[in-house]
C-alpha cells in the first residue's frame, strides 16, 4: 500500500465523519476532555450497613485481633537508639552536603524510631495475645516431641557450615599473619634499640 492510497483512505474517512456530523448523527465534543465534577460523600450509614454485611461475629481465637499499648522500652534497644543518634550526629556533623538536621526532625532517625514502635508494638501483642491464650487453656509452647520440616535441606545446611567454617579459618590465618608482621616489626625495633 503506498502513502497516496493510504491518504486517500484517510481523507474518505475525514469526509464520512464530516457528513455524519453535519447531519446530526455525531456530537460535538467527544474528542475534547471535559471535566467531570465528582461529588464525595460520606455515607456513614451506608458504609456502617455495609459493614454489617460483611463482618462476621467469631470468637477471638478466629480472628486473633488485637489493639494493645506499646511494650516497655528494652534497655539493649534504648541503647541501640543513643548509638544510632550519636552515630548519625558524626555523619552529619562531618559532611557539609547533608542537610542538618536536630536529632527529632531527622528522617533517618525517625525512620529507625518508626521500625522501632512497630517492633514494640508487635511485642505488646506477643505479651497480651499469650495471656489471652493461657486464660482460654491453649497451649502456647512447643511441646517436646514437635517435628518441623526445615525450609533448608541438609546438604544446604552443610554446605553453609562448610563455607563458614573456612571464612573463620581465613579470618584466623589473616589474623595470625598480622601478627607475626607485628612481632617482626617490634623486634626490629628492640634490635635497633
Amino acid at each position: 500500500m503506498s502513502n497516496s492510497e493510504s491518504d486517500s483512505e484517510y481523507d474518505s474517512s475525514d469526509q464520512e465523519l464530516q457528513e455524519a456530523f453535519s447531519k446530526g448523527l455525531l456530537k460535538s465534543g467527544l474528542n475534547v476532555a471535559t471535566e467531570i465534577k465528582k461529588s464525595h460523600k460520606n455515607n456513614v450509614n451506608g458504609m456502617k450497613r455495609k459493614l454489617n454485611e460483611i463482618k462476621l461475629n467469631l470468637p477471638w481465637i478466629e480472628r486473633l485481633d488485637m489493639v494493645n499499648a506499646l511494650a516497655p522500652l528494652a534497655p539493649e534497644l534504648a541503647l541501640q537508639m543513643q548509638e544510632e543518634e550519636i552515630k548519625r550526629a558524626k555523619q552529619l556533623q562531618g559532611n557539609k552536603k547533608l542537610p542538618q538536621y536536630s536529632t527529632t526532625e531527622d528522617p533517618v532517625l525517625n525512620d529507625f524510631r518508626r521500625e522501632t514502635m512497630f517492633h514494640r508494638q508487635a511485642q505488646g501483642a506477643v505479651l497480651d495475645g499469650i495471656i489471652r491464650l493461657k486464660k482460654l487453656e491453649i497451649p502456647t509452647t512447643r511441646p517436646d516431641d514437635y517435628f518441623a520440616e526445615m525450609a533448608k535441606t541438609d546438604e544446604h545446611m552443610h554446605k553453609v557450615r562448610e563455607k563458614l567454617m573456612k571464612k573463620q579459618i581465613e579470618t584466623q590465618r589473616s589474623e595470625r599473619v598480622r601478627q607475626l608482621r607485628q612481632q617482626k616489626k617490634m623486634r626490629k625495633k628492640k634490635q635497633k634499640a
